[in-house]
């Protein structure tokens, strides 16, 4: 009983630490060195998590998907179904949908505007892992602007 109770107080005070946490509904926000998130979690445990980060070019701003414990397998692609629309995505060789090329950042800006308007969220895996995730809460957890992709950042000033 008592390792349950030290194991229960270890584990609130590490997810206490995430800057500037909320949830509303399903979805969550948080800050973690320098990187804004925002997550769900469906009921069998899988994850669905747009990082961003201001300043970092490369694997700064992403989707980052995990499915029945793991990640996209590297150098595939990924289907996103938002409502009845789907869409097909690159993934990179660390198995996240990066923002590092002038496609991806169009993607990664028209998926964010989605997650905002949609109403259901699936995602399937090239290796037919498939995961089903709610909206509830998006809209009110996800800014309205955009967060600046790897690519956007990379380009110089005009």
């Amino acid at each position: 009983m008592k390792t349950f109770f030290t194991t229960s107080f270890l584990a609130v005070s590490l997810l206490s630490n995430v800057a500037g946490a909320e949830t509303v509904e399903k979805w969550n926000s948080g800050e973690v060195n320098g990187f804004t998130r925002f997550w769900t979690t469906n009921n069998e445990g899988s994850n669905f998590v747009v990082w961003c980060h201001p300043q970092r070019k490369v694997n700064g701003t992403l989707l980052h998907i995990v499915i029945a414990g793991d990640t996209p397998p590297p150098d595939t692609r990924v289907k996103l179904i938002l409502d009845r629309e789907v869409l097909d995505l690159p993934v990179n060789k660390q198995g996240y949908i990066d923002s590092g090329c002038a496609t991806c950042a169009d993607s990664f800006d028209y998926v964010w505007h989605k997650l905002r308007s949609s109403r259901s969220l699936a995602v399937k895996f090239q290796d037919e892992r498939y995961a089903g995730f709610s909206l509830r809460g998006a809209r009110q957890i996800i800014p309205g602007s955009v967060c600046p992709t790897d690519w956007d950042k990379r380009k110089p000033s005009s």
